[in-house]
């Protein structure tokens, strides 16, 4: 089992390698877009989005306190469950789910019959034609926190205000987009992109599932304080060209040939 693991690994090494300079090209383009598109949109769109933002915020204040003038009556449990889905899209949890899904796809491959791969004989066209695919999303999701470290950088918004000591008082990154929402929606997303090419009720479960956790994760991030509703929203949005992009970049590769 170590050997399978490690020649999974190898394998997938070698198709990042392989595929670098699509991903590489397709990034530039979808962050020269984005730029400029949401730096367009955001000069339009400014009072709307501060409506949005106040409404939104003032609901989610009256969701999580029992009492809006006292921030010291949280609902423990409620908060708790946002929290979980926070975590669950964090960086460890889909860099795991990004090599645990591909792992599971080859295993099951190798015991099919006339598809080529065993345990001990691996090739990248072997490996890219039968579980290799799966590494698409995980493959989005690596783009979109590049687009999430960069974009930041480029509209510097400041995060809402938190009381000391509230959860993530003490973040320092900016606002804008929602790293968690952006990520969890490429990633999920993606995979059921992918599930639609091989199984159409799996695609199915996947994508009402995936569409389920990640908004749970963009209310999350506005129910603890740490967005803006239009952080979220804008996440949402730029996973979506990033997911497009990635698609139209990546997928030939992965393509079965003739």
């Amino acid at each position: 089992m170590a050997a399978f693991i490690l020649n999974f690994l190898l394998a997938t090494l070698q198709t990042f390698v392989a595929l670098l300079p699509r991903l590489a090209l397709a990034w530039i383009a979808a962050f020269a877009v984005l730029a400029l598109g949401i730096a367009v949109l955001k000069s339009r769109t400014r009072t709307h989005a501060s409506r949005v933002d106040d409404g939104v915020r003032a609901w989610a204040k009256g969701l999580r306190y029992r009492d809006r003038l006292d921030n010291t009556t949280e609902r423990i449990g409620l908060s708790w469950f946002f929290r979980f889905w926070t975590n669950f899209a964090s960086a460890p949890s889909l860099s795991f789910f990004s090599l645990a899904i591909p792992l599971f796809a080859l295993y099951q491959a190798k015991g099919i019959p006339g598809e080529g791969i065993s345990s001990d004989s691996f090739s990248i066209e072997s490996f890219l034609r039968v579980p290799g695919i799966w590494l698409l999303p995980g493959l989005c999701y690596a783009g979109s926190m590049l687009l999430s470290f960069w974009l930041k950088r480029v509209f510097k918004r400041v995060r809402p205000p938190r009381e000391e000591k509230a959860f993530g008082y003490k973040l320092k990154d900016a606002s804008f987009p929602s790293g968690h929402s952006l990520t969890s929606f490429c990633f999920w997303m993606m995979n059921a992109a992918v599930a639609l090419h091989l199984s159409a009720p799996l695609a199915i479960v996947l994508a009402l599932g995936g569409a389920t956790i990640v908004a749970l994760t963009g209310l999350s991030r506005v129910y603890l304080g740490v967005h803006f509703p239009t952080d979220v929203l804008g996440g949402f949005g730029i996973g979506l060209v990033w997911c497009v992009c990635c698609w139209i970049a990546l997928y030939p590769a992965f393509a079965p040939k003739g």
